[in-house]
């Protein structure tokens, strides 16, 4: 699977909107999901310039309670970011 830019915002938007900053949502996956990530991972996923794996996507979605394709931009919007 390869996330486009647009499936970063769409992270950064639902971590938003859980108001949640990018250190809050790496010590919760720390404590929930005993997944030890540096914010800048986050920061670069979130900007399109690191693929997360399924592992850490998957923490991601359960963290901000969402399902793993809400983090995932549908076919427009990856279009608008080509």
């Amino acid at each position: 699977m390869q996330l486009t830019r647009a499936d970063g915002k769409k992270i950064r938007a639902r971590r938003e909107a859980a108001d949640l900053t990018v250190d809050e949502l790496v010590a919760k996956l720390a404590k929930r999901e005993k997944m030890q990530r540096h914010p800048d991972t986050i920061r670069n996923v979130e900007l399109g310039h690191a693929q997360p794996g399924f592992k850490l996507l998957n923490a991601i979605a359960r963290v901000l309670g969402v399902p793993r394709e809400d983090l995932l931009a549908d076919d427009d919007a990856e279009r608008e970011s080509a």
